[in-house]
């Protein structure tokens, strides 16, 4: 063989064996929900393009502009190939421990959104941003903000795939977050009546609201805490 094929092989060889490099700037805003005080938070990211290597966190941040509030990524996904239309859940504490919510990615702040106005950027990459005014965060405990503008029941998922549905309120029977399980609660059970796949008046999680959540809201009647 030649020595000019020799490093035309040999240049082939390189380019197969050459790694997928990693990167990070495809990662947008999808969803983001808080309750009333800023202890149940949280922000769900998708993974916008199809990209499989979307997987270099480490250093990178979210930031946002009204209160300040940093969160830091510690560390990169530990996976190759893997982040293609995925979704990142980052939640505090508080959210984490809520009945139905699926095990966030990563734990933020509390109160680190604002919920009446304010602009979150994930690191230093222009497009990925979400911004609202006049208060369109809402707060009573169920309905979440999408990156389109609509509002809608709260739907986290994480980067496993797993989803649910949470109710940020003294309880989840207080479907109306007024910190009284009461006759409106009860409302919204029977209007939510047969399957419903996410919604909160399925207080078991059963994937239907029938008799066992309208037991379970008649149990806890009255005032909460």
């Amino acid at each position: 063989m030649s020595k000019r094929h020799g490093w035309c092989g040999l240049a082939v060889v390189m380019l197969v064996a050459a790694p997928t490099l990693g990167a990070s700037h495809l990662w947008r805003f999808n969803e983001v929900f808080s309750n009333a005080d800023g202890t149940v938070q949280f922000v769900e990211l998708l993974e916008c393009c199809g990209a499989q290597n979307e997987t270099v966190l480490g250093g990178k941040w979210i930031l946002s502009d009204t209160t300040g509030v940093q969160f830091d990524f510690p560390a990169d996904l530990p996976c190759t190939d893997c982040t293609a239309n995925q979704n990142l859940l980052l939640g505090t504490a508080a959210f984490a421990a809520l009945p139905g919510a699926p095990t966030p990615d990563f734990i933020i702040p509390e109160g680190l959104l604002d919920t009446d106005a304010d602009r979150l950027t994930y690191w230093m990459y222009p497009a990925a941003f979400m911004e609202w005014t006049g208060g369109a965060v809402p707060t009573g405990g169920i309905d979440a903000l999408r990156i389109d503008g609509s509002t809608g029941v709260n739907s986290p998922t994480n980067f496993a795939g797993q989803t649910g549905s949470v109710v940020a309120s003294c309880d989840t029977a207080d479907l109306d977050a007024n910190s009284v399980v009461g006759f409106s609660d009860l409302v919204i059970v029977l209007n939510n009546w047969g399957p419903c796949g996410l919604c909160a008046p399925d207080l078991d999680r059963s994937g239907a609201v029938n008799f066992a959540d309208l037991t379970a809201l008649l149990s806890r009647w009255g005032p909460c805490q």
